[in-house]
C-alpha cells in the first residue's frame, strides 16, 4: 500500500465507511497483518494520549495519570482492548450469521483507529491554541470511532442494519464490561495475607 492509497482510503473511511470496510476485506490481508496493525495504532495512540497527558493541567489527577502517565501501559491497554474488540467482532458476528473472517476483523478494527487517531492529533494543536475546546474534540472523535466501528462490522459480516449492529456492539460490550467488573471485584475481595 502506498501513502496515495492510504490516503485514499482514509477519505473513503470517513466519506463512505462501507465501501472503505469493502477494500480492506477484498485485500485479503493474513492475519498476522491484522495483528501488527493493531500493535501500531495502539503505540501510536498510546504516544499521542501520553504527549497530551504532559500538556494537559490533569497531570495531578492520579485516575488520568494511571491511565496516561505509561505509554507502555497504556499501549498495552489499548492493543488488549483492540484485540478483544476484534476477536468478539469476529465471534459474535459468526454467531449471527455473518461471513467474516477473524483476519478481516482484526484489520478492520486496527484500521478504525486511524481517523480517532488523526483526531488526536487535532487535539494536541487545539489543546495549545484553544484548550477549552480540546474535550469537544475529544468527544468528537469517540463519536465517530462508534460510528465507523459499526458501520465496519456490518460491513464485515454483510450485515445490512447498521443500527441492529450497533445496539449489539452496545450489548456485548456491557456484558464485557459486567464481566470485568465481576473479576475485578473477585480479585479485590481476596484477602491479602493468603
Amino acid at each position: 500500500m502506498t501513502l496515495d492509497t492510504i490516503q485514499d482510503l482514509l477519505r473513503a473511511t470517513i466519506s463512505n465507511p462501507r465501501a472503505a470496510a469493502a477494500r480492506l476485506k477484498a485485500l485479503d490481508l493474513p492475519v498476522q497483518t491484522g495483528w501488527t496493525a493493531m500493535l501500531l495504532v495502539s503505540v501510536a495512540s498510546a504516544f499521542l494520549g501520553f504527549i497530551g497527558f504532559m500538556a494537559s493541567p490533569a497531570q495531578g489527577d492520579p485516575g488520568v495519570a494511571a491511565m496516561f502517565g505509561s505509554p507502555l501501559r497504556t499501549a498495552l491497554i489499548q492493543f488488549s482492548v483492540l484485540a478483544l474488540t476484534g476477536f468478539l467482532a469476529y465471534w459474535v458476528g459468526r454467531r449471527f450469521g455473518g461471513t467474516g473472517t477473524l483476519a478481516q476483523a482484526l484489520v478492520l478494527v486496527a484500521w478504525v483507529q486511524v481517523p480517532p487517531i488523526a483526531l488526536q492529533i487535532v487535539q494536541l494543536v487545539v489543546m495549545v491554541l484553544a484548550p477549552g475546546l480540546a474535550p469537544l474534540v475529544g468527544i468528537v472523535g469517540f463519536a465517530l470511532y462508534a460510528v465507523l466501528l459499526t458501520l465496519f462490522v456490518a460491513e464485515l459480516h454483510g450485515f445490512r442494519s447498521g443500527v441492529a449492529v450497533f445496539f449489539g456492539i452496545l450489548v456485548v460490550g456491557f456484558l464485557v464490561a459486567l464481566v470485568a467488573a465481576f473479576l475485578f471485584a473477585i480479585l479485590i475481595g481476596v484477602p491479602q495475607n493468603v
